[in-house]
């Protein structure tokens, strides 16, 4: 009796043991998923606030490059029309009459409470239309900005059958059945090209062609650039006083570009010759803003024409990247 008793007393103790036990390890198993969650939710705070940081820096920096914006339209509007457009002292655009002794000069950065910002100007009218340059143009183009010969034939052929009304390919070119074969599949253009980008839509052509390309050693100019030779607007007479010597060469000649930067060094041009002119009525603008700290930058990039005081906006980009 006494055994049996004392059997069951240890069976009871056993069993409460085993429950205590197991009662501790579902608390420790608790414990540690309430760390886990609450490490889960620091960390999800952690991300949050970060990315709310960063879109109210985000946010700043292009605030900033919107008001470069502005006051580059404000020196746009300040010109006098026409507009006498030339290069002055590392390349810079100025705006207004070589002679003229009360020129105005502003400065194309500024600063504000939240951070920097400056902006460009260029002169879309010292570039040759891609719209309506002839073959013969874009190939010399392409040649001097160091695309090979074998790429020239197909990156010519292609940009004439994207701007062409018609679905008959050229020999090297392309038009729908070859882009609705990419991944993913888009249309042929068939018309006029709209912003400079849209070369990136060719065949053949890379980022690098267009926007340029160093050598990552030694510095080495790959590619040029087409997007300080080829625009898309402009009046159909390229500006003498702004166009790069490449320019120069395949509009005018080789004889007639040097004579054109001979000149130059001398002082503007002020007298128009055939085919070109000493006045300009379409710019790019480039305005960057940068935060305080300089660890965010935004760009935006507009095409304006000016005509009777007036700026019409062409091209916007709210986030360059080129």
């Amino acid at each position: 009796m006494m055994g049996t008793l004392s059997q069951r007393n240890h069976a009871i103790t056993a069993l409460t043991n085993e429950r205590g036990f197991g009662a501790l390890i579902m608390v420790i198993w608790i414990v540690v998923m309430l760390m886990a969650i609450a490490g889960e939710f620091s960390y999800s705070m952690k991300t949050e606030i970060n990315i709310m940081t960063n879109f109210k820096e985000e946010e700043e920096a292009y605030r900033l490059a919107l008001a470069g914006m502005e006051k580059a339209k404000m020196e746009l509007l300040l010109m006098k029309e026409p507009a006498y457009v030339y290069l002055g002292e590392n390349s810079s655009l100025i705006l207004g009459e070589p002679d003229e002794e009360d020129q105005l000069v502003i400065e194309r950065k500024g600063e504000l409470e939240t951070g920097t910002f400056s902006y460009t100007l260029a002169d879309e009218e010292g570039k040759i239309n891609i719209n309506t340059a002839t073959q013969q143009q874009i190939r010399a183009i392409l040649l001097e900005s160091g695309v090979e010969v074998e790429e020239v034939d197909t990156i010519t052929d292609s940009i004439m059958d994207w701007r062409d009304g018609n679905d008959l390919h050229m020999v090297n070119g392309a038009e729908e059945d070859y882009y609705q074969s990419l991944d993913p599949p888009y249309s042929s253009k068939d018309g006029s090209f709209y912003a400079i980008e849209e070369l990136l839509l060719v065949k053949g052509m890379t980022p690098e062609i267009l926007y340029g390309l160093k050598g990552e050693e030694d510095g080495e100019i790959i590619y040029t650039g087409l997007i300080d030779l080829f625009t898309v607007v402009g009046s159909g007479r390229t500006n003498i006083n702004t166009a790069q010597e490449t320019v120069l060469e395949i509009l005018f000649g080789t004889d007639n570009a040097l004579n054109i930067a001979t000149q130059r060094e001398a002082g503007p041009i002020t007298r128009p010759i055939a085919n070109g002119q000493v006045t300009s009525s379409y710019f790019t603008v480039l305005s960057t803003g940068t935060n305080r700290d300089g660890s965010i930058s935004r760009t935006v990039k507009a095409v304006m024409q000016l005509q009777n005081k007036t700026l019409e906006i062409h091209y916007w980009n709210d986030n360059y990247t080129g």
